[in-house]
């Protein structure tokens, strides 16, 4: 019984994992530059966007707020 939880835990966190790395929302003025297998694939603008875990990746993370001088 014991081993049965130990490896249910496990997989539970592999999913929740798997899980808050398909699923991404991106802030509003904010750009998202995405690689797929370290290549630039695309940018993600605002909104709800899909990955492919473990194979698509957020590189680098842009603002796009004005700066003042």
């Amino acid at each position: 019984m014991d081993a049965f939880l130990i490896v249910g835990g496990v997989l539970a966190f592999v999913i929740f994992f798997a899980l808050s790395k398909i699923f991404i929302i991106v802030p509003q003025q904010s750009a998202y530059v995405v690689e797929n297998l370290g290549k630039y694939s695309r940018t993600l603008s605002a909104g709800f966007s899909l990955l492919v875990p473990f194979f698509e990746k957020i590189a680098y993370r842009h603002s796009l707020k004005e700066h003042a001088m």
